[in-house]
């Protein structure tokens, strides 16, 4: 709590895109969460709450300036999940209302809370867990897996297709700060399940619903192509997420192997719990 509260400190002065009626349904479900017992996991909670919001695709690169967006009626797989984080951060607070969560979304999202930019904000997950890990708020257990593999990451997949990231194709200044973020991240060994192993039952695999799960990619210069939440359904793993192919968060039919065996640049899953 007392982590939080410092980085809470950083954003009463932040430039916020939202409209009124995100402010509203945020207010509404953490009033819901009220009724909830102490003991529920927040992050599925809030995750199921969500299902059926729109999947729209770049969302916080609408404009040029970066700034901090707030969007409750559309979410791509990373803004699902840290909106569901900011829920459940807020949730915990003295004061659980929309600042509350605008404070706990900033902190996610950006270089030690801070928004600074572009560059500021967390673009690679890997980069994204480290530093919320930092900040007390998560923790990568990944390593604590049975059958773990174990890879060196070399991160550069942004500027090296600089056409598909709008800011970076309008300003060269930004492209050469996102060349500083990813030469912290040259040959680092990280770990992960490979997909193979998803298969497990659930006493087989210590992965528990309303965990971060992040899908790791063969693509070069890449970490992570998708995430989204575990979710135990008959003692298979499945994903709580928001779908590019549904066009909406859902909680997918398949288990989560049967989601990935066939896509050829998945390779498997990190995991990651919020800390409660």
């Amino acid at each position: 709590m007392r982590k939080w509260m410092f980085y809470a400190s950083l954003f009463f002065s932040l430039n916020v895109n939202g409209a009124e009626a995100d402010s509203i349904k945020v207010e509404n479900l953490l009033k819901d969460a009220l009724s909830l017992p102490t003991d529920s996991c927040r992050t599925l909670h809030f995750a199921r709450q969500l299902v059926g919001t729109p999947y729209v695709a770049g969302t916080l690169d609408t404009s040029l300036e970066e700034q901090l967006v707030v969007h409750l009626d559309k979410v791509d797989c990373t803004t699902f999940v840290e909106t569901v984080l900011a829920l459940a951060i807020a949730d915990k607070q003295t004061h659980r209302n929309y600042q509350a969560f605008k404070d706990a979304l900033a902190s996610i999202r950006y270089r030690n809370g801070e928004l600074d930019g572009y560059a500021s904000r967390l673009h690679y997950f890997s980069d994204w867990i480290k530093d919320n890990e930092r900040k007390g708020l998560i923790k990568e257990y990944t390593s604590n897996l049975p059958n773990i593999r174990k890879r060196l990451l070399s991160l550069n997949f942004m500027t090296t297709h600089v056409q598909s990231y709008p800011q970076l194709k309008a300003d060269s200044s930004l492209v050469e700060a996102m060349k500083e973020v990813e030469s912290a991240w040259k040959r680092i060994e990280t770990t992960y399940l490979p997909k193979e192993f998803l298969n497990l039952f659930s006493d087989e695999l210590p992965i528990k619903s309303g965990d971060i799960i992040a899908i790791t990619t063969s693509i070069e210069g890449l970490d992570v192509v998708h995430v989204g939440f575990a979710y135990w359904v008959g003692g298979k793993l499945h994903l709580l997420h928001a779908s590019s192919n549904a066009m909406k968060v859902i909680l997918d039919e398949l288990p989560l192997y049967d989601y990935s065996k066939n896509k050829k640049a998945h390779t498997g899953v990190r995991a990651i719990s919020f800390i409660r």
